[in-house]
């Protein structure tokens, strides 16, 4: 099931995320101090990168985020960036990356270091007054976002969309997410633009592996934990069972069609 996290940000990047809470006009007193190491060669359509700070993972709201104003350079290997501060304790650091051709959307996060203390889940840091600056190393391998191969299909609705219909998406994961966290960080790519039924989708994907493709949907004005899985690609020889998927480099797999039931709405906390 796609809990909160997911959610919280799909619904983030649905509504732009590029703003950043007003710092008044005085400096604020601690800071974010960045070092980034790029891997590999930007894709052709990268719009920029853009540092974001979450006091809370997952954000309730867009004016929770610190979100740097212009892009990092993005023609360097390694890159030191600075984000000013209020003292206070932060759930989570990350890399976003934009793209010139599409909407931003979950699969764009191009680092976000985890905690291997806590469960893995982000690692949150601390400014303070003894301690104004915390300092990181972000690795980010441009490779996750460079989206060289697709999968397509038909998506089949067993009726019209409910009335109250805000998202419905496709998701692509290198594993069967099992755990919250799982649906952001298995993640290859997602789309949340379908809107017609029967639905025929291309899914821009990294070349490699899919073990997992599903359909989500949201309703509108709901809690945003109210993500409903309503379908998956099922393996021919094992209905029942997520259906696997090798994805050679520039190339598209055709005929990838996924049956979604409305009623798995109702089935699900």
């Amino acid at each position: 099931m796609l809990k909160s996290k997911i959610g919280f940000l799909v619904i983030l990047l649905l509504i732009g995320l590029r703003c950043s809470i007003d710092h008044g006009i005085a400096p604020l007193p601690g800071k974010v101090a960045v070092t980034i190491y790029f891997r590999g060669t930007p894709p052709a359509n990268t719009q920029g990168i853009y540092l974001i700070v979450m006091p809370e993972f997952p954000p309730h709201a867009i004016n929770e985020l610190y979100h740097s104003p212009n892009s990092l350079p993005i023609d360097q290997d390694t890159v030191y960036a600075e984000m000013e501060l209020p003292f206070g304790h932060y759930d989570a650091v990350s890399l976003w990356w934009y793209s010139t051709e599409t909407e931003s959307n979950l699969a764009d996060v191009l680092a976000l270091p985890l905690d291997p203390n806590n469960s893995l889940q982000p690692l949150g840091f601390d400014i303070t007054k003894e301690n104004p600056v915390f300092e990181i190393e972000l690795y980010a391998n441009w490779s996750r976002v460079d989206r060289d191969a697709a999968i397509e299909g038909t998506i089949y609705f067993n009726g019209p969309f409910p009335a109250n219909t805000h998202i419905t998406a496709i998701a692509a994961y290198q594993y069967p997410p099992e755990q919250n966290i799982h649906y952001l960080l298995w993640l290859k790519s997602i789309d949340y633009s379908i809107n017609s039924n029967p639905y025929h989708y291309r899914l821009p994907i990294r070349h490699g592996n899919v073990n997992y493709l599903a359909v989500f949907w949201l309703p509108e004005h709901a809690d945003l934990s109210d993500f409903k899985t309503i379908g998956i690609y099922q393996d021919p020889n094992k209905p029942g069972q997520p259906g696997k998927l090798s994805i050679p480099a520039n190339a598209t797999i055709s005929g990838i069609d996924i049956h979604a039931d409305w009623s798995l709405i109702q089935s699900q906390p």
